[in-house]
């Protein structure tokens, strides 16, 4: 169970409530976004998306946050983790945007989670990215995720198989990756 609240420059996260089923299933409803994340073979509506939510909503080992547009408040994705353990030291990382996608929002929302993630106990982050989620890719890779490894055509959709990148952020690659930027912004 997560109690999660956090204002960005543009963004604002909290926690995810059953009334957002419906904005979830729409954009998971969508070709490109059942493409990148779902697979096309996932039935996706809105009962089993308030079902999916309320589960997250009692265990202890998820967090499961919406991402909205700070002015509007207006839901414009969502990011999620799987803790693996009792302590969330260890997380599986989800994530989706809507139809508000090349604004850099999920850019904003991850970088203001781990920053607050690696603040706390978090010790690393795990992704796994189709190999043909080339945006993903490039986003998890500019926020110092390393490429640890392929899963040889372990995703199966629409009559072809693909495969998946696996990816992980520590906690020191984290801590490099905000002083890499920092040097960056000074020098521009």
């Amino acid at each position: 169970m997560s109690m999660f609240e956090m204002n960005l420059e543009r963004l604002c996260i909290r926690d995810i409530k059953s009334s957002d089923a419906g904005v979830i299933a729409h954009w998971k409803s969508d070709p490109l976004f059942r493409k990148m994340s779902t697979g096309s073979m996932t039935i996706i509506n809105e009962g089993n998306q308030r079902q999916d939510i309320e589960k997250s909503l009692v265990l202890p080992n998820e967090t499961y946050v919406m991402v909205l547009e700070k002015k509007s408040r207006k839901p414009v994705g969502y990011v999620r983790f799987n803790w693996m353990g009792s302590i969330q030291r260890f997380g599986w990382l989800r994530f989706g945007l809507g139809e508000e996608r090349g604004k850099g929002y999920m850019r904003e929302a991850l970088k203001g989670i781990f920053h607050h993630l690696f603040q706390e106990e978090t010790h690393r982050i795990d992704a796994e990215v189709y190999e043909y989620n080339e945006r993903s890719l490039h986003l998890l890779d500019t926020l110092g995720f390393k490429r640890e490894g392929i899963r040889r055509l372990a995703h199966y959709d629409e009559e072809h198989y693909y495969d998946i990148h696996v990816l992980g952020l520590l906690k020191s690659d984290w801590q490099e990756h905000v002083i890499k930027s920092a040097r960056q912004t000074a020098v521009k």
